[in-house]
């Protein structure tokens, strides 16, 4: 069909046909990009992977799109020592959701959630220190999650 067309209209017609797939592209970039974005999903509920002598530690993510609010409190079994409580906001990009954190000694810092073969790699950083005793829960701890939905 293209043979029985004149030059002009020839032009026109592979014109009109670039110009659709651009714009398919661009359409189809758009959507995977998006799912790329938000593919990844730590909404639920975490524990210590490895029951440490005798203490606890436990995660919440309340994952909307790439948002996340989350939670953790952390504890000795006898009920000895500090026993943190934290919240903090974030999101996930690249597949790592990354959160900053306030307990409830007023510490500060930033964390990082990763889903790997062995578990979920929680990594926390202290940035502002008002009072040490918590710091023993963290730093890299591994976590398992118990459940897809937050408890």
């Amino acid at each position: 069909m293209m043979f029985l067309l004149s030059g002009t209209m020839r032009g026109r017609v592979l014109t009109c046909g670039l110009r659709m797939a651009v714009v398919v592209a661009a359409l189809f970039g758009t959507l995977f990009a998006h799912a790329a974005s938000t593919e990844t999903n730590y909404n639920g509920h975490y524990e210590l992977a490895d029951a440490k002598a005798g203490r606890t530690f436990s995660l919440e993510v309340k994952q909307t799109g790439s948002r996340a609010d989350v939670s953790f409190s952390a504890a000795m079994a006898d009920g000895s020592g500090a026993a943190p409580d934290g919240a903090g906001k974030g999101r996930v990009e690249d597949g790592v959701l990354s959160f900053a954190f306030k307990d409830s000694f007023n510490n500060e810092g930033t964390c990082t959630l990763e889903s790997r073969k062995d578990g979920y790699h929680l990594s926390m950083t202290v940035t502002k220190v008002v009072d040490p005793r918590p710091f023993h829960f963290y730093g890299n701890v591994l976590l398992k999650r118990t459940s897809n939905k937050p408890q």
